[in-house]
């Protein structure tokens, strides 16, 4: 589909958002702010790498932001404030021009080869121990 922009902000939609939009890959604005969209941020939006304008602010969004939206090298305007988002900031999305991540009062993600580093060096191997035993 050669979609390129997708406006539908202050619409009062409600319900989450459909994954189903990280397959309009031709896209390069996607206006969903100032609605009533509940849930977390697809992943699947880390797929519009030709997106240069994301707007999700002032929804109802829940969870963390998807690590993969730092394959969003085109951004140029982020905005996420308003929800309830958790978790941490990928650091990359910092570079995007027009952002308000300060604003969320979340820390930067550690970058994926130090969460690499730990899981594999972790002495946890999937069992459930009990109280008393050494790992």
């Amino acid at each position: 589909m050669n979609l390129r922009s997708l406006t539908l902000a202050d619409n009062e939609l409600t319900g989450p958002i459909p994954a189903e939009l990280g397959g309009l890959t031709d896209l390069e604005t996607l206006w969903l702010q100032d609605n009533e969209l509940t849930g977390p941020i697809p992943a699947t939006l880390g797929r519009l790498v030709r997106l240069d304008s994301l707007l999700l602010d002032h929804n109802r969004l829940t969870g963390v932001i998807p690590r993969n939206l730092a394959n969003l090298t085109n951004l140029t305007v982020l905005s996420l404030v308003g929800n309830g988002l958790t978790g941490c900031v990928p650091v990359s999305l910092h570079d995007v021009e027009r952002n308000d991540l300060h604003l969320l009062g979340l820390p930067d993600c550690p970058p994926a080869s130090v969460i690499d580093f730990l899981i594999e060096s972790s002495p946890l191997d999937g069992r459930a121990y009990g109280a008393g035993e050494r790992i």
